[in-house]
């Protein structure tokens, strides 16, 4: 139940849109549950209780919106009420007739009543009424209530009242999606304005009710956010706030699904777009919480810039200066009894691959390396290229050493793998230095007690990983394999 309410918002959208926008019969069938959907409206002739007339009720809408090239002006979407069997959806649209001399403007409110078909959320019921015909709503009423149960449908419906103008004008303002969530109602209001050529203006509105059992961050924070979402929203929730205070501003940033206001990726129920989440908090005079205003902004852009800036542009993998950063956060706040690691990996004979099978299948090769590390190792760990063929990966929280040694090993095995694929020789390899610790370093001397060992495991035949042990150095009167880098600090990323 976690995503209910997003999935519900997305399939009305769907069906809104495919019926009195697209006129699409096919698309909007496909959203309802063909066995037992009725239909009603407020004409008392447009009611359906088959398959085939439900199917004859849409077709007449869908080619009315296709002959007056009907486009939607706003939509608001009202999940009024639900439980593990049923689930209302109120929903209030306003459409405008591009086609011919006048462009009218036509007003419906739809009502849905989804049910669990399979592995899905289907309609079992929709109806239809104009303004002004309190007899369609009567009707609609008593058929909904034979579909969801014993359900109180008059007073759910009479909880979706039109208000909150005020919001609607801000964000048409700002472009930006506005919110409020009222704590003592646990209701959650979001307002968006879309703004294309006129009359393509599109206003969006939903409602959500019961939102602490309805809204788990499951359903639309990005795995790795979930964490902090969750720790921030406990924080926010504090039931007083500290002296001075009441008045601050949040801001916080968060990977998010960008359910039903961005139209770039709707429908799209794995996207996550990085969006700044901007509010304050509402208190009473007895000092209660008593709402949250704000607005929700995509940020995704900043991210995509920050992401070019941080990372190699042929491999996609993080480049030094972002490692460094991330390794020096984790040292300055990490646990004193948990460890860490960094994975020093170099291509055993790469110049022969260069040299004979030309760059283009190098840097083939090298690409193949970090898609290959990004799926073997946690979305938590940095897979950076330090140069060339010579990459670094840095692991968080590792609680056993073993597994640092294991990973690189798996990353060996599949390296060579991804090499015989592609016809290079057996001498083609990968040879990993591995450091673990607990006490914080610099990455500098991370980096010399990699590389050392490293150097051992070119020495001992290469294709193979050496852990450093404490006390290990160079072989006497050798030189690094390779020059350390610069201990000077990197200038510092923004999150």
């Amino acid at each position: 139940m976690g995503s209910l309410a997003f999935l519900l918002v997305d399939k009305t959208r769907g069906f809104v849109e495919a019926c009195y926008e697209r006129g699409d019969l096919d698309a909007t069938l496909a959203y309802l549950d063909p066995s037992r959907a009725t239909c009603f409206g407020y004409v008392a002739d447009l009611h359906a209780f088959n398959s085939d007339d439900v199917a004859r009720l849409l077709e007449a809408s869908c080619a009315y919106a296709r002959r007056i090239g009907s486009r939607i002006v706003s939509h608001e979407c009202h999940l009024t009420y639900r439980n593990e069997a049923c689930a209302v959806v109120l929903s209030s649209l306003r459409t405008r007739a591009t086609k011919g001399d006048a462009a009218d403007e036509y007003v419906r409110r739809l009502t849905f009543v989804y049910a669990p078909v399979g592995d899905e959320w289907l309609v079992v019921h929709v109806h239809s009424s104009a303004p002004d015909t309190p007899e369609g709503e009567a009707a609609s009423r008593g058929m909904t209530a034979r579909d969801v149960g014993a359900v109180d449908v008059d007073a759910v419906l009479s909880q979706a009242k039109i208000e909150r103008e005020r919001y609607e004008i801000v964000s048409e303002l700002s472009d930006d999606i506005i919110y409020e969530y009222d704590v003592v109602r646990d209701t959650l209001h979001l307002f968006s304005t879309r703004f294309g050529e006129n009359p393509n203006i599109r206003r969006n509105k939903v409602v959500v009710e019961h939102c602490k059992s309805t809204l788990d961050p499951s359903g639309f924070v990005h795995p790795d956010d979930r964490e902090r979402y969750v720790a921030d929203t406990r924080l926010l929730s504090q039931a007083k706030p500290e002296p001075g205070t009441e008045h601050d501003a949040y801001a916080y940033v968060y990977r998010l699904r960008p359910v039903f206001f961005f139209d770039d990726c709707k429908g799209d129920r794995d996207t996550y777009v990085h969006q700044r989440v901007l509010g304050r908090r509402i208190y009473d005079s007895e000092g209660r919480l008593v709402k949250y205003v704000g607005k929700i902004v995509d940020v995704s852009g900043e991210y995509e810039l920050l992401e070019q800036s941080s990372t190699d542009s042929l491999t996609r993998a993080y480049n030094r200066s972002y490692l460094q950063s991330r390794l020096r956060e984790y040292c300055a706040s990490k646990q004193p009894d948990v460890s860490y690691a960094c994975l020093l990996a170099d291509v055993d004979c790469f110049k022969s691959v260069n040299d004979q099978f030309g760059h283009l299948v190098g840097d083939e090769l090298l690409t193949s390396f970090a898609d290959t590390a990004r799926a073997l190792f946690r979305t938590s760990d940095v897979v950076a290229r330090l140069g060339g063929d010579e990459f670094m990966v840095f692991m968080r929280d590792v609680y056993d050493p073993r597994v640092a040694m294991e990973r690189s090993e798996a990353l060996i095995a599949a390296f060579r793998s991804a090499a015989a694929d592609r016809g290079l020789p057996h001498d083609v390899s990968l040879s990993v230095g591995v450091v673990v610790s607990q006490d914080p370093h610099p990455f500098s001397e991370l980096y010399r007690r990699a590389d050392i060992a490293l150097y051992r495991a070119k020495a001992e035949g290469k294709n193979c990983a050496v852990a450093y042990l404490e006390g290990m150095a160079y072989p006497e009167g050798g030189c690094p394999a390779k020059p350390a880098p610069p201990a000077f600090p990197p200038p510092s990323l923004g999150d």
